[in-house]
């Protein structure tokens, strides 16, 4: 640039400023596009603008052309990953004590516990029980299991014996046996 510059410069005396616009023109063409700047113009510093080392100095410098603004670039949208198979927990039962809130869950044919925004492992998290229900949480996924007897319990139930009614129902009299009601029994007070 600055032989053939120099080169020029003698016959047409170009200042600084001429020089700097040139240089300045090139670079900007060179990064507007794949022609670069040369265009097949020989010795034209941009193609179209009428300013170049072989112009005259004293023409009239039309307003450079502006290329249109680059299109905003389209966002990538990578291929998301398939949604991951998990095979689904069901819910057995639920209980609570002094140290939080359990559920008991069955995992491809075994039971576990599970307490209260643990995950499960199947990756499901527990996010809080509540009655029958459990509410779960997988990433931004949010939704309810119901809690179910499990698919091995026998679906009519047996009558029970007195023994166990009298333990279930609190209500009634306790069972028959034991103490006999006939004899009295002395507690001595005072002793």
């Amino acid at each position: 640039m600055f032989v053939a510059g120099a080169a020029v410069s003698q016959e047409s005396h170009l200042t600084l400023d001429d020089i700097d616009k040139l240089a300045r023109a090139k670079l900007v063409d060179s990064m507007r596009g794949p022609q670069g700047g040369q265009g097949g113009q020989g010795g034209s510093a941009a193609p179209g603008n009428g300013v170049g080392l072989a112009s005259a100095l004293g023409a009239p410098t039309p307003a450079p052309v502006t290329a249109a603004p680059p299109a905003a670039p389209k966002a990538e949208r990578r291929p998301s990953a398939p949604p991951r198979r998990v095979i689904p927990a069901t819910f057995v039962g639920a209980y609570s004590d002094m140290s939080g809130s359990y559920v008991l869950y069955d995992y491809q044919g075994t039971t576990y516990t599970a307490r209260q925004g643990s995950r499960l492992l199947n990756g499901w998290t527990v996010a809080s029980i509540d009655g029958f229900t459990v509410n779960l949480v997988d990433g931004k996924h949010k939704w309810t299991e119901t809690i179910v007897a499990p698919a091995d319990a026998p679906a009519v139930a047996l009558p029970d014996s007195p023994a166990v009614r009298a333990i279930t129902d609190l209500s009634s009299p306790l069972p028959p046996g034991g103490v006999s009601s006939t004899s009295s029994t002395f507690v001595p007070f005072g002793k």
